[in-house]
């Protein structure tokens, strides 16, 4: 099997992992698109280098962070981000991604990436890993987020 082979059989295993990623970091169609696209040729440049000593996943996720990231600071110094204030209410359960995406939008990138990665079953010492911090920065992120979440949700 080919280098490339492998790099697309593991891109599709793990489809879902880049769909999340695009649905935190965009939020415009095309936007979503440009920023897949984005991470796929990251991750295909870096795909060589990849040893193997962590699991593909989260490798991945740490490629399409750093991505993520750097395009969204790229565009913050373009102009400045505002919030989407047209959802009113606070929603107590998400109905909907739009409620989903209020929410996390609530958060700075960090904290909403360290949300979505708890939520996605990752253990802190994987998100650690993928973060470039502690576990124990992990642990006390997290529970301060749960703490601002049941402050303003529940």
């Amino acid at each position: 099997m080919t280098l490339q082979d492998e790099f697309i059989e593991q891109i599709q295993k793990h489809q879902a992992l880049l769909n999340k990623l695009v649905f935190l970091y965009a939020d415009q169609t095309e936007d979503r698109h440009d920023l897949h696209q984005e991470i796929l040729l990251q991750a295909w440049r870096s795909y060589p280098a990849f040893r193997g000593e962590a699991k593909f996943s989260t490798w991945l996720y740490r490629v399409g962070l750093n991505v993520s990231l750097t395009r969204l600071n790229n565009r913050q110094r373009q102009s400045s981000v505002e919030l989407d204030e047209t959802f009113e209410g606070s929603p107590t359960t998400f109905e909907s991604d739009d409620q989903l995406r209020y929410m996390l939008q609530q958060f700075n990138t960090l904290d909403r990436t360290l949300l979505v990665m708890s939520m996605d079953g990752y253990t802190n010492d994987e998100i650690a890993e993928t973060m470039g911090i502690s576990s124990g920065n992990v642990r006390i992120k997290l529970h301060r987020i749960r703490q601002k979440i049941n402050k303003l949700w529940i």
